[in-house]
């Protein structure tokens, strides 16, 4: 893990995994969102009791996709999320999604568990560390249920999957684009210096802006591909820098073929892939 700001770290990924972050404050500590590995979660956990003796008191998720809660379980503190956060977890059937993964994941994810949050809210909640403030605050758009997590005053926001960087956006058919986009551009509006992604490597509000226009990109994108415009979809986006220059292009080309899915009345029941 790596620090930004006072006292918040952020793990370091190479390979486009869900982002993890501590805040220590003087009170105590909160984790953002546990990982897909407990084993991983539990390597957070050893790294925090190396640099403090403070205590874990919460852990957040950002939203109900098993690559950011299914360490819940290896740690040790209450969860905090949303009421739909909790509805959601409380319905996933993660004994049918192992089964789904290769055999070496199934092994390693054999005796985790889903663990829902304990510490609830509908749209907003705050907390104090003492010398932070932390405010989680429901907003949705990549999934209903999608939260960030502000910390004051070093202007950190933790946006989850309302933000990816230097990969593409894990889309799906309860994404709704155009709150989304809104949503960024209210995250925007905060006086921020960090802005940590779901996946990718932290930045600042230039992520925002990189994010709202490929969004917007999207958006045009599937417009057309709804209508079979496919020449003028290759002339349009095949170069552009901003769907081009991305990691998982496999993902991509799923978001696509999942949001036209939205169309069908289809619902998603979680997410592992990135």
């Amino acid at each position: 893990m790596f620090p930004i700001g006072d006292s918040i770290f952020v793990t370091k990924n190479s390979n486009g995994a869900s982002n993890s972050g501590l805040i220590v404050g003087k009170k105590g500590v909160m984790m953002v969102d546990s990982t897909f590995f407990p084993s991983k979660a539990k390597r957070i956990v050893e790294f925090l009791s190396n640099i403090t003796s403070k205590v874990l008191l919460y852990v957040i998720n950002t939203h109900y996709h098993v690559d950011h809660i299914l360490g819940n379980c290896a740690v040790d503190a209450p969860v905090i999320g949303s009421t739909a956060t909790k509805e959601y977890i409380e319905k996933f059937d993660l004994e049918a999604f192992k089964l789904t993964l290769e055999p070496f994941l199934q092994r390693e994810l054999k005796d985790a568990k889903l663990v829902p949050p304990s510490v609830t809210f509908r749209n907003r909640i705050k907390f104090e560390l003492g010398d932070k403030s932390i405010e989680i605050v429901k907003m949705g758009g990549h999934t209903p249920d999608s939260s960030v997590v502000y910390v004051w005053p070093d202007a950190v926001c933790f946006c989850g999957d309302l933000l990816f960087s230097e990969y593409h956006a894990e889309i799906e058919p309860e994404s709704d684009l155009n709150r989304w986009i809104q949503n960024l551009k209210k995250i925007k509006e905060k006086p921020l210096k960090w802005v940590v992604p779901g996946h990718g490597p932290v930045g600042g509000i230039e992520e925002l802006d990189d994010m709202i226009l490929y969004l917007e990109k999207f958006r045009s994108l599937f417009s057309m591909f709804k209508l079979k415009r496919v020449e003028e979809i290759v002339d349009k986006f095949g170069d552009d820098p901003i769907l081009a220059n991305r990691g998982f292009t496999a993902l991509f080309e799923e978001s696509l073929t999942n949001y036209l899915r939205r169309d069908k009345g289809a619902k998603h029941t979680g997410s592992h892939k990135t």
